[in-house]
């Protein structure tokens, strides 16, 4: 364990739920937090009592949806504005995943929550776009609500080796990120147009 995550333990074990809130929150602001091993580790600490597994869930997950709603506000409200002001050229392939988004938006935003920095991307978007903010939260807490529960409970189940799985679940994070990245240069590309039916 490096220093820097036995750092983040300590406060969590010392402030407990604000502590977890303050993490996901920052991170979900795209602030590059070790997450997914405070959650693990919120798991494990769980199934020795120090938390409860439900408010934890519900503490990062009000958490992660606050801060996914900071970058779909920001966009929203200053991002075509910024744009216009800056004098910004807005690639041709921000247009093509834009248009996707637009098409898709349900997908987009529940499978996106599982790819670590990827949902930052697609919360910037669908500000960006106008994606209706109720369909926003429904997809983003539905997505959140899955991805945070399945951390949790490895965490929960593993207890004390919990370090064990974090650097399972980093490759397959890495894994998840590859394939959303080659899919998004391939609908900036154009090559999937087999996907672009309205759902």
């Amino acid at each position: 364990m490096n220093a820097a995550l036995g750092a983040f333990l300590s406060f969590l074990l010392l402030y407990k739920y604000v502590a977890l809130f303050v993490f996901i929150f920052t991170s979900a602001v795209i602030l590059p937090l070790p997450d997914n091993s405070i959650l693990l580790a919120t798991g494990a600490f769980a199934s020795q009592g120090y938390f409860s597994f439900w408010i934890s869930l519900s503490v990062a997950l009000v958490a992660n949806v606050a801060g996914d709603c900071v970058g779909y506000f920001l966009a929203k409200r200053w991002g075509k504005a910024a744009l216009t002001r800056l004098r910004v050229h807005v690639p041709w392939y921000i247009d093509r995943l834009d248009g996707y988004l637009r098409k898709h938006p349900r997908r987009s935003i529940f499978l996106t929550r599982f790819v670590g920095t990827a949902d930052a991307l697609v919360n910037l978007l669908s500000g960006f776009a106008g994606i209706p903010l109720p369909m926003f939260l429904l997809w983003d807490v539905l997505g959140n609500f899955v991805s945070l529960f399945y951390i949790l409970y490895l965490g929960y189940l593993f207890g004390v080796y919990w370090s064990n799985v974090s650097g399972i679940l980093s490759i397959a994070g890495f894994i998840l990120f590859a394939i959303v990245f080659i899919a998004a240069i391939g609908i900036a590309r154009g090559d999937f147009t087999h996907f672009r039916k309205h759902e």
